[in-house]
């Protein structure tokens, strides 16, 4: 079975399955609470100017800090843990499949969410700036500026991927979703409480976000250290995965 079929075949489960909607409206009602929250400031506070830039930056800091790790998250232990309720894992490896190809299309599907759910998130800022716009001044809503957040959002759900791929591990450990939620919700603590922190930048969670933003170098610690640091955390945690995976009796 090749690697596109394995994905296929997880895109085809996940449709079955109520995950999708959780993680569309997770990613559309981020967007949503921001504007409103957005307006409201303008309103009560003159000086105060709406913009689209305004409402990106926003939404990327809750998306990348705080709610899009704790979905994701459920979405990425689900891909795993459901073989394992559902007892399906048996039946799978009839089909001639090697069990590192497997769990790399558990990989592949996840990014592909990731990067789903943060278009989502960008297409409800547009969509929710342009409807506001009709009756509110909103500056910078050009097709220039909604690329470029666009851009941005991307290259987001690239550094969130990152950041995800412990809980993979931690879901086959445990077989279940509660001890990757449990925590997930602890480091979404620390990354509201370290964000304006002078370490946050050696916090992956973090830095993830600093980096996006380009605020990792007033936070004190070197690019080069975060990005390897980084990578450092995806690559062992997939490769800890996959050694994970193949010595695990299929049960």
């Amino acid at each position: 079975m090749k690697l596109a079929d394995i994905v296929y075949c997880e895109w085809i489960k996940l449709k079955r399955s109520k995950i999708i909607l959780i993680g569309v409206l997770g990613s559309l009602i981020v967007p949503f609470l921001v504007i409103i929250n957005n307006i409201r400031i303008s309103l009560s506070n003159s000086a105060a100017s709406l913009s689209l830039s305004w409402i990106y930056e926003d939404t990327i800091m809750f998306l990348m800090l705080l709610f899009g790790p704790l979905i994701l998250t459920v979405t990425a232990s689900y891909l795993i843990s459901r073989e394992y309720t559902e007892k399906t894992l048996k039946t799978i490896f009839v089909v001639p499949i090697k069990r590192s190809q497997f769990l790399i299309g558990k990989f592949m599907i996840l990014f592909i969410l990731v990067l789903l759910f943060m278009i989502l998130s960008w297409l409800d800022i547009m969509i929710i700036s342009i409807i506001c716009s009709l009756f509110l001044n909103i500056s910078q809503i050009t097709l220039l500026s909604a690329a470029s957040i666009l851009i941005q959002m991307l290259k987001g759900g690239i550094l969130l991927f990152t950041t995800l791929t412990p809980f993979v591990y931690l879901t086959l450990c445990t077989k279940g979703t509660v001890v990757p939620f449990i925590a997930i919700a602890v480091i979404s603590l620390l990354n509201v409480v370290l964000s304006g922190s002078p370490i946050a930048g050696f916090y992956p969670w973090t830095a993830t976000y600093l980096l996006l933003t380009g605020r990792l170098e007033q936070s004190g610690c070197p690019i080069w250290f975060q990005i390897l640091l980084i990578l450092f955390l995806c690559t062992f945690s997939i490769g800890a995965s996959i050694l994970k995976f193949q010595k695990r009796d299929i049960i």
